[in-house]
């Protein structure tokens, strides 16, 4: 297979599962996009998939498990999904026919690569309850599964010739805890839509906005709280579990929008006084990005990659987790406001987290990730010379190594 340059041809795109609407699943559609390359996926849910999907979208065989058994083993979530994709992810043999996969996620890191291919693993985290969130493990059989599991990533992540990190802070983790060299990571953020958001969108309102997924692990309930008591209006949209149980804490200056539009999430964004984001230990954050692009501050909890996200009195305001902080930083705002105009905002956002900065880092990670696969011998020269020997002296005798000639 031919590394020399990237063609259309030569490159496959593997992620996970292509069943909600993530952000991890925005990652595999832009690499798709710009590689012109087909994407593999473990399963698909087309009621949950994202507007715009790939061209052309391919789930992978599930081999040597049956079809049946494997469905139901990812269904199940937990240790027997991981334990499915173990199985599946390492004989993919259409995977075979490229000259170079992308990896996005973790699951196809099982892939057992040809020596010849070039492997190259978009990490948008490592594995959370097996690393930085172990030590929130409750009980001892999850204890006892995450370091099982932990131990089997450790042997099985060393393939891809290049890592790429969607942030700095996962850049960190995947040296410290997969001994990967500083000079095998590179990190690219992942490709926000900015172009897509404007301060114009909305003319700028009397409210505080959440967007998300409203599920325990997000803190929300705190958001709740916190503006319960303060009475500043805030708007949540999003959908999920905790929806019932946070209309329940809920006082009538807080109003639940659902499920929402792009269109209307713009709008939302853009109109909002401040986004309000209390994520735990965040691998990179796309949300606050986006409310950013809008021209609308953020305050964010000062942990994970958001506090990077954020410049203190400048495109928002950070604070140490629990209400009482919260409480803080909203009066501060109140009171001050941010330095940076609604403009200058979005164009931090632009600069550094656009799609067009994402396609220009990923195309030269990738032709990185050939050059580091390519196997280079000492005499190689000699064969070039040989070559060009060959050329411009057709008919005379060729010189061989050691001096002799070949007639």
């Amino acid at each position: 297979m031919s590394k020399s340059k990237i063609t259309n041809n030569d490159i496959a795109i593997a992620h996970k599962d292509y069943d909600v609407r993530g952000g991890g699943e925005l990652v595999a559609r832009h690499l798709a996009d710009l590689f012109g390359a087909p994407l593999y996926v473990g399963r698909r849910n087309l009621e949950n998939e994202p507007d715009e999907e790939p061209p052309d979208i391919r789930e992978i065989d599930y081999s040597p498990l049956p079809d049946w058994l494997a469905t139901r083993m990812i269904d199940a979530y937990g240790p027997l999904r991981s334990l499915a994709y173990q199985l599946v992810w390492q004989q993919q043999h259409d995977l075979t026919d490229y000259d170079v996969v992308i990896m996005s996620g973790n699951e196809p890191l099982w892939y057992v690569p040809e020596d010849d291919q070039t492997v190259v693993a978009y990490t948008h985290s490592t594995p959370r309850w097996q690393y930085d969130l172990f030590h929130d493990n409750d009980g001892l059989l999850e204890m006892g599964y995450n370091y099982v599991a932990r131990v089997l990533y450790n042997h099985n992540v060393q393939r891809p010739d290049l890592f790429v990190a969607n942030s700095d802070l996962v850049a960190r983790r995947i040296k410290q805890y997969w001994n990967i060299p500083d000079d095998q990571i590179r990190t690219v953020y992942p490709p926000v839509e900015t172009h897509k958001y404007s301060p114009t969108d909305g003319e700028t309102g009397d409210y505080y906005l959440h967007l998300g997924r409203l599920a325990d692990h997000k803190n929300i309930d705190e958001i709740v709280r916190t503006f319960n008591d303060l009475g500043h209006e805030l708007r949540i949209a999003g959908k999920g579990p905790e929806r019932e149980h946070l209309e329940d804490l809920a006082e009538e200056n807080i109003e639940f929008c659902g499920f929402v539009s792009e269109q209307r999430k713009r709008e939302l964004m853009s109109g909002a006084k401040a986004h309000v984001y209390p994520a735990h230990n965040e691998d990179f954050g796309m949300v606050p990005v986006e409310s950013m692009a809008a021209g609308t501050p953020v305050l964010g909890v000062h942990d994970g990659f958001t506090r990077f996200q954020i410049i203190d009195g400048k495109n928002g305001y950070t604070y140490e987790r629990g209400g009482d902080h919260l409480t803080e930083v909203v009066q501060e705002f109140e009171r001050s406001g941010v330095d940076w105009s609604d403009g200058e905002i979005s164009q931090f956002a632009t600069d550094h987290f656009s799609v067009d900065r994402f396609q220009r880092e990923m195309q030269a990670a990738v032709e990185d990730a050939q050059r580091r696969s390519e196997i280079d011998t000492d005499w190689d020269s000699l064969r070039k010379d040989g070559l060009e020997a060959g050329t411009s002296n057709t008919g005379s005798a060729s010189v061989r190594p050691d001096g002799g000639e070949n007639q």
